[in-house]
């Protein structure tokens, strides 16, 4: 329980966020509404919740791979059911902007990321034991980011995944067995949203979760397969996979002229980075290669030596915002996962949580002041946020290694002094 003094580090976290958030509404007034273009999406767009509603087109007449959809069939089986709830013309293009500003477009759309947000934060306060001020404060502190900014302008779907995958993370370990295995069961239905938290099974690779680990197999396959029966045929899964090389590749090579600015991903950054000290992109994707290899490796070492759920969580979080060649900034949400098990598992305001929480603080901060790498072709530059957001993970990450590391010798000396 977090109670007294112990409520102070969540607390701390939350006003800290919520005072950058109010600097940066005040700068966007001052700005006459310029700074907008370091806090979200301002290039061409098609109508309120563009992402929501684009994949809703896709999902309308259950055969979404015969365009270029890249969501596991769950999604569409889903989002079908809303374009039921909002009549439109959806074989046509950019129509479903026109669906999506309809009276029912607005109040499926908002009722969606309402509810959504509200389940998820209602968890975070609960697993944390907040009560009054406090679950206000979290809540905005949240809602604030410019993650989740971002997120909501777009109208991406990812919320709904992080309700789910939170809803594992919380309950994986618990000892009611009906609680535990709908946990398991929220971690393949994380997994049929958005493919990517499949990797948070691998906190179920060990003795105590042995069981727990095949039944989310068979959940996770389940989920997976069976939805292609409703959405054109299992000989789709190529098809998905195939359109997802091609997205990647479009988003690698800035085919569409978006430009690097809130991508998150380490092969943007290292693109960004190249563009602008002249360097060939073969050696940028070589670079790319390898940063991802460390990371990778990285994160197996925190998830297999930690004994902190937090640090486990965050370690993984990174294969989900760093790892994806078409990762944008609204994947930072999935780290109100790290931040609230940190926040759980060291409630007191202590030197071995400032620094995770300060770093936490600068990747969910919104700094909407200046962009970088001006010079470089497309639309959207990396904001400020963007960059901070990016640094302050691989930080955050290497600070973890080298914490377990020093932990990892430790024990090995205590073995070898008994």
């Amino acid at each position: 329980m977090i109670l007294g003094k112990k409520r102070l580090a969540v607390r701390w976290f939350s006003i800290c966020l919520i005072v950058l958030a109010t600097v940066a509404l005040a700068y966007l007034a001052i700005s006459n509404g310029q700074a907008i273009q370091y806090m979200t999406w301002t290039y061409d767009t098609a109508g309120i919740y563009p992402d929501l509603f684009e994949s809703i087109r896709d999902a309308a007449d259950l055969h979404p791979y015969e365009g270029r959809s890249i969501y596991p069939p769950l999604t569409y089986l889903i989002l079908w059911i809303f374009s039921k709830m909002v009549p439109g013309d959806y074989s046509a293009g950019f129509a479903f902007g026109e669906a999506s500003v309809t009276p029912n477009g607005v109040l499926v759309g908002t009722m969606f990321f309402l509810v959504s947000t509200g389940v998820v934060c209602a968890m975070a306060a609960n697993k944390l034991s907040l009560k009054g001020i406090d679950v206000v404060l979290y809540s905005v502190a949240f809602v604030s980011s410019p993650a989740y900014v971002f997120m909501l302008e777009r109208g991406n779907i990812v919320i709904l995944s992080l309700l789910f995958l939170m809803f594992f993370v919380f309950n994986y370990n618990s000892e009611n067995t009906v609680i535990r295995n709908l946990a398991l069961l929220s971690l393949a239905i994380a997994t049929g949203l958005k493919l990517y938290p499949v990797f948070f099974g691998l906190l179920l690779l060990n003795k105590k979760h042995k069981k727990d680990a095949v039944k989310s197999i068979v959940y996770g396959v389940a989920l997976f397969i069976l939805p292609f029966a409703g959405t054109g045929g299992i000989q789709n899964i190529a098809k998905m996979l195939q359109n997802i090389t091609d997205i990647s590749a479009d988003t690698i090579n800035n085919a569409k002229g978006f430009g690097y600015g809130f991508k998150v991903n380490i092969s943007n950054i290292c693109q960004a980075f190249g563009e602008k000290m002249k360097v060939q992109s073969s050696t940028t994707d070589w670079i790319a290669g390898v940063l991802m290899l460390i990371l990778l490796c990285m994160v197996i070492f925190v998830v297999f030596i930690s004994r902190q759920e937090w640090e486990k969580a965050y370690a993984l979080c990174m294969v989900l915002t760093l790892i994806p060649t078409f990762s944008w900034i609204y994947n930072e949400i999935y780290l109100l996962i790290p931040i609230t098990l940190l926040l759980y598992e060291r409630p007191e305001l202590k030197k071995n949580t400032v620094l995770p929480l300060i770093l936490m603080m600068l990747i969910m901060g919104e700094f909407p002041y200046i962009s970088l790498f001006n010079s470089l072709e497309g639309y959207h530059k990396i904001s400020l946020s963007t960059m901070l957001g990016n640094a302050s993970m691989w930080v955050l990450m290497i600070y973890l290694v080298a914490e377990n590391f020093g932990k990892l010798k430790m024990w090995s000396k205590t073995k070898e002094g008994m």
